[in-house]
């Protein structure tokens, strides 16, 4: 293998099974304070007083900062992996501090970026060592270990963060967090053995970094913002963020050390599990995001029962992680994922069918489908991204912990967007002005996140805010089905002929 071990490989390699689960502990935290944060959302909207494009920067402040994945996992190239994974515990747990003493939405919206810096160092320079510890033919269950810890993580994340929140409040959610990611830095340094490429390139390309970050970010504020800004103003702000995305491909190609380097690029089987991996997460985290508020605010379900029912998915992970990664082990690598995504367009449909029906029932049903289509291609996706790139593991860890990221934060602002924009035009239809019961269209938005109690209006009022919000949660599953065939098109053309590296 490429990466040089510090020691000898015998007295060390007994430990890297306790070293998977730790570092897999660890990123199974990140998923949970990404995944499970917007379960809080209603009952911080309510304390802080924040509107729902508010929330939604709150929940998505985490995962924009994605960017910065490739600059990780080439600093961990460098200097060692473990060792970035314990600089992104310090930052983790600093924003935590920060987060729990946050007095306003905008504080905390720092935290939380913070706490996202930490995360996606956690997560790219944690892959990247259960990667360099197994050879490649541990490696597919070691990644299968990993995949199933985290997602598990992330599909309990609702439930976990709903016991702290009904139990002690949502600050505790950042208490809890340090104590969880100080436990996790004692053990890593016990378990795990430092891993550096011996022949990486200490540079970092901080241009490339700043360029794709504010290209994503000025792209999610026009989403998340949409419903409040006028078409030319829109225009503009996408017009700006595809402007610093085409300098950024353009530097990219001059730059003698990009941040991420275009050949991995022409790897057509890397290019193509990620663009799936890309279109999966758009999918999976916007439906999780709007789930998760609308069962509580328009639903009327506790943080502790709207968390059951998401939990439906992660139980579905558990029974289809085996199938899955039993393909995988026969060398069937697009057959799942393939199966994944067609289950994704399922799924969203049943969802789309349950609000239609008012069925809480039906839309456990289509996040049960969801959980499946998780547990059946998340080890083959997993094996595709890591070991297809023909680059360092950290670089190809670095790309995945970027899309994986922007996948989140692009999910959530597309959900939003459709959402808003659609309940908007729903209530300006019911109503025939621009007030209801004294109360603006746009502000009537902010029931969605908890910021207006849904019960404060008359039944008739109610009436017409629920039927706002089912249409706009029907329409934002209609995206989410075109998302997911467009990603079973992708994999059927890009995945046909995989290639693989060698080591």
């Amino acid at each position: 293998m490429a990466a040089g071990l510090e020691g000898t490989d015998q007295s060390l390699s007994a430990r890297r099974w306790y070293s998977l689960f730790v570092v897999s502990g660890l990123i199974g935290l990140v998923w949970i304070l990404s995944d499970g944060f917007v379960i809080a959302v209603p009952a911080i909207s309510h304390d802080l007083g924040g509107s729902t494009d508010q929330m939604a920067w709150v929940v998505n402040s985490f995962t924009i900062v994605g960017c910065t994945a490739a600059l990780f996992g080439r600093l961990g190239d460098a200097h060692g992996a473990r060792r970035l994974v314990a600089v992104g515990i310090l930052i983790l747990i600093g924003g935590s501090v920060i987060g729990g003493l946050a007095q306003s939405p905008d504080i905390l919206i720092i935290a939380r970026a913070l706490q996202g810096v930490g995360g996606i160092a956690m997560f790219t320079c944690g892959l990247a060592l259960i990667t360099h510890q197994f050879p490649p033919e541990e490696r597919s269950k070691a990644l299968s270990v990993r995949s199933v810890i985290a997602y598990v993580a992330s599909g309990s994340a609702v439930l976990i963060l709903a016991l702290v929140l009904s139990g002690l409040g949502w600050r505790w959610i950042f208490w809890s967090s340090i104590a969880v990611a100080a436990v996790g830095l004692l053990l890593l340094a016990v378990t795990t053995t430092e891993f550096r490429e011996p022949k990486s390139n200490k540079r970092l390309d901080l241009v490339g970094a700043a360029t794709l970050s504010s290209s994503f970010l000025v792209l999610n504020f026009a989403l998340i913002e949409s419903d409040e800004l006028s078409f030319l103003r829109l225009l503009i702000l996408l017009a700006v963020s595809a402007l610093l995305l085409t300098f950024f491909v353009r530097a990219e190609s001059q730059a003698a050390d990009p941040l991420i380097p275009p050949s991995v690029w022409r790897q057509t089987t890397f290019t193509g599990s990620i663009i799936v991996t890309f279109l999966y997460g758009v999918v999976l985290n916007g439906v999780l995001f709007l789930l998760a508020l609308y069962l509580q605010t328009v639903r009327g379900l506790s943080a502790i029962d709207a968390a059951a029912v998401l939990m439906g998915a992660t139980l579905a992970i558990i029974v289809a992680n085996p199938l899955g990664a039993g393909l995988v082990k026969r060398g069937r690598l697009l057959l799942p994922v393939v199966a994944g995504m067609v289950l994704v367009a399922v799924a969203s449909s049943a969802i789309l069918v349950g609000v239609q029906l008012d069925s809480t029932p039906v839309i456990l049903i289509g996040l049960v489908g969801l959980g499946l289509s998780i547990g059946v291609q998340m080890t083959a996706l997993s094996v595709l991204q890591v070991t297809s790139a023909g680059a360092t593991k950290g670089t190809a860890s670095g790309v995945v912990g970027i899309v994986t990221a922007l996948s989140v934060a692009m999910g959530i602002a597309i959900a939003t967007a459709v959402m808003e924009n659609v309940a908007v035009r729903s209530l300006r239809g019911e109503t025939g002005s621009n007030q209801l019961e004294g109360v603006s269209h746009q502000r009537l938005l902010d029931i969605l996140s908890g910021g207006i109690p849904l019960d404060s209006l008359s039944a008739a009022g109610q009436t017409v805010v629920k039927s706002a919000f089912d249409a706009g949660m029907v329409a934002a599953c209609v995206a989410f089905v075109l998302f997911a065939l467009i990603g079973v098109g992708v994999a059927l053309k890009m995945l046909r002929n995989i290639a693989l590296d060698d080591d």
